[in-house]
């Protein structure tokens, strides 16, 4: 019986240790490691997605103003497209709830609250972040401000720092509370005479923009320039393009009503002033 149990424990020995040596092989041919190229950890031989780290990307919005085809700056003397000339003392946009659809989600991501550009002479870029799981295919963003996103007293440094393009800002974006911020100002000195010969320099203020008037724009991704962990994006606005259809000779040239038929018409033009550079 003594020599009968030690064969047994012998045996059972040995199954174990073929045991462990099976295990050991199945596990050697499984790698739990990351198998999304977009992560951080990504392992080329990895078959899991459960242990994926992303690493935040930094995005660099630039937006490039042009006037039609020729180089934009204020105080330049251009010409409109009836011929008359338009110096633009002053431009402001504000561009709002940026957002990236990606292959894997059903709905475009914002970046995050706070990030909001005002875009004017001078203040032509944004710095972000962003994490994305899955392949952008999609860009979105608002022109405008949602007052139901952004809601802050713009007076009140502890809703809005100082530092924030929601902050009061010279020449003013801001309606109050009953409106909200401007969405689109253009002010500057225009040809208003019948004979467009540029004896008729009149001032113009238009100010554009309340929540009724808020504009989406959509776009692809094929000019998105994503190289390691920066998102870069390009857009140029056409300034030309936001006065398609105004009469300078007879309509208001101040205007400081989000709903005047003019300042309607130049937040419908917007959406064709953008566009990918």
């Amino acid at each position: 019986m003594h020599v009968l149990s030690l064969r047994n424990i012998l045996h059972m020995r040995i199954l174990i240790l073929l045991s462990s040596i099976a295990l050991l092989t199945v596990n050697s041919c499984k790698n739990d490691g990351c198998d999304d190229p977009l992560a951080f950890n990504y392992d080329e031989n990895g078959t899991s997605s459960e242990s994926c780290i992303y690493e935040p990307k930094q995005i660099l919005l630039t937006v490039s103003p042009n006037f039609g085809d020729e180089l934009f700056n204020v105080k330049d003397t251009l010409d409109l497209n009836d011929g008359r000339e338009i110096i633009i003392n002053y431009f402001g946009v504000y561009l709002s709830n940026l957002s990236f659809k990606e292959k894997a989600e059903d709905d475009y991501i914002a970046w995050g609250n706070n990030d909001v550009m005002l875009a004017k002479d001078g203040q032509l870029i944004l710095d972000a972040v962003y994490v994305n799981k899955s392949q952008i295919t999609g860009f979105q963003f608002d022109i405008g401000v949602d007052t139901a996103i952004y809601s802050g007293d713009p007076t009140d440094t502890t809703q809005v720092s100082l530092s924030s393009p929601l902050a009061l800002q010279v020449p003013s974006m801001y309606w109050g509370w009953a409106g909200g911020y401007r969405f689109v100002s253009v002010e500057g000195v225009v040809d208003a005479s019948a004979a467009k010969d540029g004896s008729e320099m009149m001032n113009f203020e238009f100010h554009c923009g309340l929540p009724a008037n808020l504009k989406t724009m959509t776009m692809d991704s094929n000019n998105i320039s994503v190289a390691g962990n920066e998102i870069n994006l390009e857009l140029a606005l056409d300034i030309r393009a936001l006065f398609e259809g105004v009469d300078f000779e007879n309509d208001d040239l101040i205007i400081h009503s989000g709903m005047h038929p003019v300042t309607i018409k130049m937040m419908n033009n917007s959406v064709n002033a953008f566009e990918f550079k």
